[in-house]
């Protein structure tokens, strides 16, 4: 009887460097799954600097979401042109309407992967030669960028451009879709609102 509970011991202590192994290794690969994560959104923006530095729109278009992206465009221009719901007060009915749709049109129009480089050209705020003449690069405008993860499946990029210092940063928002980071939304710079300052000096008796 003492020999096979003898045994019995030997097999347990035995098997208890492989439980021990078998959780090192979950927590390695848990731990390298996680870090995946956290640096996969700065790998898209990296590909997406690239795609940008050889110019090529195709695998640009590939990171975006056109349609999200289509959708965060309109909403922006009808902002501009108060034409959201809730400022069209000044407007008819039909006048509002009419005014929407063609904002709405002018984007599905412009906003494609045809139109990418017209649109990039647009977004950032150098031509070719001001790359060569100002040094400046996607690269160079990312490093000065701040980014934070909204939600687990919403990474927000805020890159402040060169010339809009009194503006809100233009900021790239991307989501996880497809096991993949997509460019969702664009918000282009907008003047920052006014902030109100007490004066501090006595009111006249």
């Amino acid at each position: 009887m003492t020999h096979y509970t003898s045994v019995g011991q030997n097999a347990r202590l035995a098997a208890r460097p492989g439980r021990h192994t078998a959780r090192m290794v979950c927590a390695g690969a848990s731990i390298a799954a996680f870090g995946l994560y956290l640096a996969s959104p700065f790998l898209t923006l990296w590909s997406i600097g690239s795609s940008l530095k050889t110019h090529d729109m195709v695998s640009l278009g590939q990171m975006i979401n056109w349609g999200e992206l289509d959708t965060s465009i309109k909403q922006q221009a009808m902002a501009g042109m108060h034409l959201l719901p809730a400022a069209t007060d000044d407007l008819p009915e039909f006048g509002s309407s009419f005014a929407t749709e063609v904002v709405s049109n002018a984007v599905d129009i412009n906003v494609s992967q045809q139109n990418l480089g017209t649109l990039v050209d647009e977004v950032l705020p150098a031509s070719a030669q001001e790359h060569a003449t100002h040094n400046l690069s996607f690269a160079s405008l990312i490093s000065q960028a701040t980014f934070h993860f909204e939600r687990p499946d919403l990474f927000v990029a805020l890159v402040h451009l060169p010339g809009h210092e009194n503006e809100t940063p233009l900021e790239i928002d991307m989501r996880i879709q497809h096991w993949q980071w997509k460019v969702t939304s664009i918000n282009f710079p907008a003047p920052r609102p006014r902030t109100m300052t007490a004066s501090a000096a006595p009111g006249n008796a």
